[in-house]
């Protein structure tokens, strides 16, 4: 499997020469380098036992304790062997199986959301559904830069440096572990409750070049959130549409008039009609309406006082963590 990984890398980089792509030499990748196992079709089996661990049989190693985190589903293909920078070993189980069709509602009885994703608040959607970022990289900073200048102080290559350097990366596993289980329940949670969910089209890679919130960017994790969403929502037949993020936050969601507002400003007050509201609310609207693609008035709020008139629902994010859902029946 190595040997057909290279040549398929080969064969893409000779078809990118092609087009004027410019491709350094080979270089041999030494100790460490690899740290997976690949078994296609053959070569391992999968033993039950009544006991807590069960035992995966590879060719040529042997037999080795496992612990299965959910039940496999479909016929199994295929195992990955994998070890991480932590030094911890997964396997990973290809399974083929048979998609359900799901039954797709009318477009009378479609229930939407616009979401417009943030850094103060991780989501704001046209719902009044308000969660909270979780921040994992802020909260494990401290702890961070301890054990990194740890490690910076060990020589390179001794057994004490290896040993931090398992120490940095389980910290960091952790931080990006407690993300995606955030991620995960919160995709869950919105492919659940709506039919169609609208969010903006962000260029992640332009945000975070030179740009003062650039950290706080990179650990929301926005473009890994909209892929959770599209490839859960493929399989429970929730439609996924990305909009062009032009002008959502400018634009009054009940007037369509525009006006600026710096970065710190969290309030929108329209200058032509007097709608105020929460700035992230009123983009999250206009998100929804250019995914709905129909005129404003009709998915706007209803004509009240000119100022907030949602009742926003504020979620933290320890509590989407804990339970997987952001949303209750008496909201």
């Amino acid at each position: 499997m190595v040997l057909k990984q290279l040549y398929d890398n080969l064969k893409s980089l000779s078809e990118k020469k092609k087009n004027d792509y410019k491709v350094g030499k080979l270089r041999y990748k030494g100790k460490g380098w690899f740290k997976t196992i690949e078994y296609n079709q053959s070569g391992f089996k999968l033993k039950k036992t009544e006991n807590r661990l069960d035992r995966l049989q590879l060719s040529k190693i042997g037999e080795i304790p496992i612990k299965l985190h959910r039940k496999l589903e479909g016929k199994v293909k295929g195992v990955i062997i994998k070890r991480d920078k932590a030094g911890d070993w997964y396997a990973i189980f290809q399974t083929e199986q048979e998609t359900e069709k799901t039954d797709t509602k009318e477009l009378d009885n479609i229930e939407a959301v616009g979401i417009d994703l943030g850094i103060q608040k991780f989501i704001v959607d046209s719902d009044g559904n308000r969660i909270e970022h979780p921040k994992n990289v802020e909260k494990a900073e401290e702890r961070l830069k301890k054990e990194q200048r740890n490690l910076s102080r060990k020589e390179k290559g001794s057994n004490n440096y290896e040993k931090q350097r398992k120490k940095v990366a389980s910290l960091h596993k952790r931080v990006g572990n407690r993300r995606m289980d955030f991620l995960h329940k919160l995709s869950n949670a919105y492919v659940r409750k709506y039919d169609k969910i609208v969010l903006e089209n962000l260029n992640i890679s332009e945000m975070v070049q030179g740009e003062m919130n650039s950290k706080n960017t990179m650990d929301s994790a926005w473009r890994t959130f909209i892929q959770l969403l599209l490839y859960k929502a493929e399989s429970a037949g929730v439609e996924v549409v990305l909009v062009d993020p032009e002008d959502t936050s400018k634009e009054c969601s009940r007037c369509g008039v525009k006006t600026e507002k710096e970065l710190w400003q969290r309030e929108h007050s329209c200058p032509s009609c007097g709608y105020e509201t929460d700035r992230d609310y009123n983009a999250s609207i206009n998100i929804l309406c250019k995914g709905l693609g129909e005129g404003r008035a009709e998915y706007t709020p209803a004509d009240t006082e000119t100022t907030t008139d949602t009742d926003f629902h504020d979620v933290s994010a320890s509590f989407v963590v804990e339970t997987g859902s952001p949303f209750h029946s008496e909201h």
